[in-house]
């Protein structure tokens, strides 16, 4: 697996139009010509001085954009071999009932639905360190139209209770809206 990180400066903003949440998501996918999606993106939600910034995990090495800049490393595999990680994740907290979506809302909620999602992706959260913040909705204009997302970032620590399922969470991403900067895992190894 690859971690990259793209920098989207002034010149690579105008000339890919980058004026919404659509836009970022648009100059992600040009990055990987292949059909299927194998990668997960997080737009960082403050603007660098140096223009948009975000990070990518992917399988594959992505293409370096005409504008903007790019740098990849290899992901090794000691990287999760580690018991305990700081972690942060932008999910949208959603449950599917007769093929219909409904949010999830409120912090206890949210909490308790985060709660419950833990064991099917390979880890337990410190429940006295979780922290849940960007709390909303977001809406994105996308080409059939707007596209409306639950919104919940979560944070702490978390305590890996299943390395197989852990790893498959962190390659695959949690949750729904994958393809629109949800459900990136980000893990800090914590000694």
């Amino acid at each position: 697996m690859m971690a990259s990180i793209l920098i989207l400066d002034t010149k690579a903003i105008q000339h890919y139009k980058v004026y919404d949440d659509y836009a970022v998501h648009r100059v992600v996918y040009d990055l990987f010509p292949a059909t299927a999606r194998k990668f997960l993106y997080y737009r960082y939600p403050k603007p660098e001085e140096s223009g948009i910034k975000v990070l990518i995990i992917s399988e594959d090495q992505p293409l370096v954009p005409q504008y903007g800049s790019i740098e990849s490393k290899l992901i090794q595999t000691s990287f999760f071999e580690y018991q305990k990680y700081a972690f942060k994740v932008r999910l949208n907290p959603v449950v599917r009932e007769q093929d219909k979506a409904h949010s999830i809302r409120g912090y206890e909620e949210l909490a308790s639905w985060f709660s419950l999602k833990q064991k099917q992706w390979g880890f337990s959260a410190d429940p006295m360190r979780l922290e849940l913040s960007s709390i909303g909705v977001v809406q994105i204009k996308g080409k059939q139209g707007p596209m409306t997302f639950n919104e919940c970032t979560f944070s702490g620590v978390l305590e890996v209770v299943d390395r197989s399922r852990f790893i498959k969470s962190f390659h695959d991403g949690l949750g729904r809206g994958k393809g629109f900067g949800f459900g990136l895992l980000q893990v800090q190894p914590l000694h």
